[in-house]
């Protein structure tokens, strides 16, 4: 069985029930920003050189779908947040790479982890961006920030991290683009000019 077999299974049909999924006639993500996402997804694990990947956050979940398409070692920890981030024990983390949406690398700092990359990052530490002169990151970033999840974001409850998942709506919605980016065969290379409609772009495929 396939991990999204197993996913849609034993994590998104106890919620949803027995309803037909399938890609929507409008994807979430065209086919050039799913080039780019899964550009940055090889460059990555790149500057990973081997580690683990840690993935903080339900924002950087569409990087997870990535990662269990060809198995490769990640840490998912969707009840990460600003409001959570401090409770987590440091030490766990420490020998993992880091990757986020951005922007200022605020959760690899409160981890104390220097090794991390970010998909849009602040100009003071833009050697941490993916692609650094990418055009639009940050546009690309706020998208995949903004898209349906499973869970609400996670928060602290009586001394305790706190995570529920998203209403039913949007949880089916996150089934749907899990869908998308799974079963994506979006191209290595763009070939248009501007392939995300953000002005030119460099350093674009590795």
């Amino acid at each position: 069985m396939s991990w999204l077999e197993h996913h849609l299974n034993t994590f998104v049909k106890p919620v949803i029930g027995d309803v037909a999924l399938a890609p929507i006639k409008k994807p979430y993500f065209t086919p050039e920003e799913l080039t780019v996402i899964k550009n940055a997804w090889r460059s990555i694990k790149k500057r990973a050189q081997g580690k683990t990947i840690l993935l903080p956050g339900r924002d950087v979940f569409i990087f997870e779908i990535l990662a269990r398409r060809e198995n490769y070692p990640t840490v998912f920890i969707p009840s990460c947040s600003r409001m959570t981030v401090a409770a987590l024990n440091c030490e766990l983390y420490r020998d993992m790479f880091i990757f986020d949406t951005g922007f200022m690398g605020s959760i690899p700092k409160a981890l104390y982890v220097s090794n991390f990359s970010l998909l849009s990052a602040n100009t003071s530490i833009k050697s941490t961006q993916v692609f650094q002169h990418l055009t639009g990151s940050r546009g690309l970033a706020l998208k995949i920030e903004r898209t349906p999840k499973y869970w609400k974001t996670g928060r602290m409850l009586d001394g305790e991290i706190f995570q529920e998942l998203s209403e039913k709506t949007e949880f089916f919605e996150a089934a749907i683009l899990t869908l998308e980016v799974y079963k994506s065969s979006a191209p290595r290379f763009n070939h248009k000019k501007q392939p995300l409609g953000f002005g030119r772009m460099r350093y674009l495929y590795v």
